[in-house]
């Protein structure tokens, strides 16, 4: 089986979550899975030479995926483009939407803009954590869950992630790791 790295970003901790999702299905696989957090920066993150693949994940937040999964995946491009790859992104604009569904175009603006594009990629629901929140940081994205039909009940916090949709998104990227050994041995 596969040795895989998981890169990703989390602000609130939802990202973190669906990451070690994958982790644990691509483990259940049989796969040998290291996750590394980004969010502190690309420096001592593992580079992905040392793996048969790579699975990268961000929040989006102001519109933008987290800069130090952008910084990894400029700084790597290279290694990533020989290897499978998977993305996924986590987001309140996905959140509700049919699976897979990017309706910001979040996704595609990232992979242009590095002029790179994963083997398999996604886009789940994030969370609102009202709970964990500044006053103003609750204000902004009460207005901004309201603008797109979210609740706005600040008294607990709510959480979009169809962890089925993560578990299916883990298995699709996994066949294609299966897919890759079947043809490395004919």
């Amino acid at each position: 089986m596969s040795r895989i790295l998981v890169v990703y970003a989390s602000h609130f901790g939802q990202t973190g979550i669906v990451a070690q999702r994958i982790a644990e299905r691509l483990r259940d696989r049989g796969h040998e899975v290291d996750v590394a957090n980004a969010s502190g920066g690309v420096h001592g993150l593992p580079p992905p030479d040392d793996y048969d693949a790579v699975v990268l994940g961000s929040r989006v937040e102001l519109g933008k995926h987290a800069k130090p999964v952008l910084q990894y995946m400029r700084d790597n491009a290279n290694e990533l483009r020989r290897i499978p790859t998977a993305f996924f992104s986590v987001s309140m604009s996905a959140a509700g939407k049919p699976a897979g569904s990017d309706p910001n175009g979040y996704l595609e603006k990232t992979f242009g803009s590095l002029g790179w594009k994963p083997t398999e990629s996604t886009a789940f629901g994030g969370a609102l954590q009202y709970r964990r929140y500044s006053w103003f940081l609750r204000f902004v994205m009460k207005q901004i869950s309201k603008a797109g039909g979210h609740t706005t009940d600040t008294s607990t916090n709510h959480f979009f992630t169809d962890m089925g949709d993560v578990t299916d998104f883990a298995d699709r990227f996994a066949w294609h790791l299966v897919e890759r050994e079947s043809a490395a041995h004919l």
